[in-house]
């Protein structure tokens, strides 16, 4: 441009700028060609095999430049799945010949379920920066999307009883109390004069306390109810999700107690994992569930109740994951008769936090006073049905998604101590 506008003062200069253009467009097609011929460097991804919903993970990048001489300068955007949100990217790196440069970014996904990393996506620029060529580089990894399990990592960094309080699981210690017959031990201040043993205490010439502990190897059963109304999202999870996490916790705690856990899913299928106890059962419910989805279609409870009594005929506490409404008040009764039977059942229904916003918020319009009072009209309904299963003997805690953990745990470590199941 510069020597244009000298031309256009000078026009004897015109052979000087035409040989000039000419060297420069020499110069940008030979930049061009060696761009062209770059070969792809070399990738790797490192990636973990799952992956938590709702947490950040940390992907490390490795890029190799093979070429003998000459340093790459490039742009790396890795092809995440499209339900992740990502962190640093792309990244521009410089990488000198016969090197690797280590990079990384972070993700959190959005979706559970397996998903895949496709490859990178490298912008080369060529030696005199005039060009960038693209070149994708096929990386495929496979990855699976766990429920987000990293409260139950946090849990295992403690002891039980911190563990628990952390998660607002309200866990108190009881001397002397419980079902099953634990150990003999000396006797303490506080202790009950029923937990004496007169004869252990006739031969050790001192007092002897029977010790005892909650009943253990019992079931607790899940029906996790995957049909339209687990849609709804509060905050960035579905209600579907927030459940797998309070079913995560819940399991997690029921297995510390010696008890058995397992899942019948209800809605346009059904899916069973039969309770069992061990080390590798928290691992076995995150591998049934992870890429279960909701769906919108109609939950049959009755129906739903039925297939469990079939499946499980052992005595067990079955803990119902849904969202109650009026409608539902029936159905919801015969399916919680025919579960009384043989089980006790626990009524876990969760309530849209946009429901509370409504009544708490200040009513300065007509729209907010119908908004008001519809609202309360629907609550009310709401906690008629659940009044109505409560009179029924079914427990029911009726909480917000972020209580849900809590209110269920709570409710069994209950009954656990009452010695109902």
């Amino acid at each position: 441009m510069a020597a244009g506008l000298v031309v256009a003062f000078f026009p004897a200069a015109t052979t000087v700028w035409l040989i000039a253009a000419g060297l420069v467009g020499l110069i940008a097609i030979v930049d061009g060609l060696l761009c062209w011929l770059t070969g792809a460097p070399g990738f790797e991804r490192s990636i973990p095999g799952s992956m938590s919903l709702m947490t950040w993970t940390d992907i490390q990048l490795t890029i190799r430049n093979n070429r003998p001489h000459g340093s790459l300068l490039l742009q790396a955007f890795d092809y995440h799945p499209p339900s992740f949100e990502s962190d640093d990217l792309p990244l521009t790196l410089r990488v000198k010949a016969g090197r690797f440069v280590d990079a990384g970014y972070r993700v959190r996904p959005l979706e559970r379920g397996s998903v895949q990393f496709p490859g990178c996506d490298l912008r080369i620029a060529s030696p005199l920066r005039l060009w960038w060529r693209r070149r994708f580089v096929e990386a495929p990894s496979q990855v699976r999307v766990y429920p987000n399990y990293s409260a139950i990592s946090k849990l295992l960094a403690y002891e039980v009883d911190n563990r628990l309080q952390l998660s607002g699981v309200r866990l108190s210690r009881r001397r002397g109390e419980g079902i099953e017959f634990h150990q003999l031990r000396e006797y303490r201040e506080g202790d009950s004069m029923r937990a004496i043993d007169w004869k252990a205490t006739a031969r050790m010439s001192r007092l002897i306390s029977r010790e005892y502990q909650d009943e253990r190897d019992q079931q607790i059963v899940f029906i996790l109810d995957t049909g339209r109304r687990m849609l709804a999202k509060d905050g960035a999870l579905s209600h579907f999700d927030h459940t797998l996490n309070a079913m995560l916790l819940l399991s997690f705690v029921a297995l510390r107690q010696g008890d058995a856990a397992g899942i019948l899913t209800a809605g346009s299928e059904r899916t069973w994992f039969a309770p069992r106890k061990g080390a590798d059962t928290i691992n076995g419910l995150l591998n049934h569930v992870y890429d279960i989805q909701p769906e919108p279609v109609e939950i049959d409870y009755i129906a739903a109740a039925t297939d469990l009594s079939v499946r499980q005929r052992r005595r067990s506490l079955v803990v119902f994951l849904t969202n109650v409404r009026e409608e539902d008040s029936e159905d919801l009764q015969i399916a919680t008769d025919l579960l009384q039977r043989r089980h006790l059942v626990i009524l876990a229904s969760l309530r849209e936090r946009a429901l509370d916003e409504s009544i708490d918020r200040e009513i300065s319009s007509f729209d907010d006073a119908l908004l008001f009072a519809s609202t309360n009209r629907y609550l009310d309904s709401r906690r008629e049905s659940h009044r109505l299963l409560e009179a029924k003997g079914v427990y029911v805690e009726d909480c917000l998604s972020d209580d849900l953990p809590a209110a269920i745990t709570n409710r069994y470590l209950a009954i656990k101590r009452a010695g109902v199941l």
